[in-house]
């Protein structure tokens, strides 16, 4: 009999919303909470700024506390959730002030290191980015017009795996090959330096033109051998 997923509890504790789940305990600050959506129509997603790759993901219908029929309900109870004492809903407090010029001030860093490059941000950024899928991205470059189902795409996952990052590629290569839109179904590995190389152009036959002469061609200059008939 196949075992059923570990019970999820959420509990509102003043600043952060404490998360257990298989006996461990994740501690989100309010304050951290970027956004609070639904996906895949049974899951919430809990944005916290540090990338798709660290966002939280809930299913609904492993959620014991609070009970909660449908992932819209569980999103709504986590926002009703996200009102402390730093914040009330009306004038910001100083701790909100704090919080504030502190990101104002990391946005500020960004922007001085972007403009200090030497190259464009987007120089190299892929064309189509997937985030929708639980820890993992997908994200493509295509080599001609970027028609998503055309074998034009190279494609790269990344995927967490426990406290690790892993990058894989389609088929463990970088060639635009690949239909964007069959990138959940594609065989991922590491990308493979040893893969041949294939040849620009093929080896053409040796051949050695007429010789010149001042006239203009004088002949073959690998005439046939003359075969006297018996």
């Amino acid at each position: 009999m196949a075992q059923s997923a570990p019970a999820t509890n959420l509990i509102n504790d003043g600043a952060v919303i404490r998360i257990e789940k298989n006996g461990k305990t994740l501690l989100v600050a309010k304050d951290q909470v970027k956004t609070i959506d639904t996906v895949h129509d049974n899951i919430v997603r809990i944005d916290i700024g540090e990338g798709p790759l660290k966002n939280i993901f809930l299913n609904y219908q492993e959620v014991s506390n609070p009970v909660v029929a449908s992932a819209n309900e569980l999103r709504d109870t986590i926002k009703a959730m996200m009102v402390t004492d730093a914040y009330l809903g009306g004038d910001a407090k100083e701790v909100t002030q704090i919080a504030i010029l502190n990101q104002v001030s990391q946005l500020t860093n960004v922007l001085v290191a972007i403009n200090n490059r030497e190259l464009k941000v987007t120089a190299d950024e892929p064309s189509r980015t997937d985030e929708s899928n639980p820890y993992t991205i997908y994200r493509g470059w295509h080599s001609r017009f970027g028609i998503p189902d055309q074998q034009e795409w190279a494609i790269e996952r990344i995927r967490r795996d426990g406290d690790e990052i892993i990058s894989e590629w389609a088929f463990g290569t970088k060639r635009a090959i690949y239909p964007w839109t069959e990138r959940e179904t594609l065989n991922y590995v590491p990308y493979d330096h040893d893969l041949p190389i294939e040849s620009p152009l093929p080896i053409l036959p040796d051949y050695n033109p007429p010789a010149e002469g001042p006239g203009g061609p004088v002949g073959d200059s690998n005439p046939p051998v003359y075969q006297p008939v018996e």
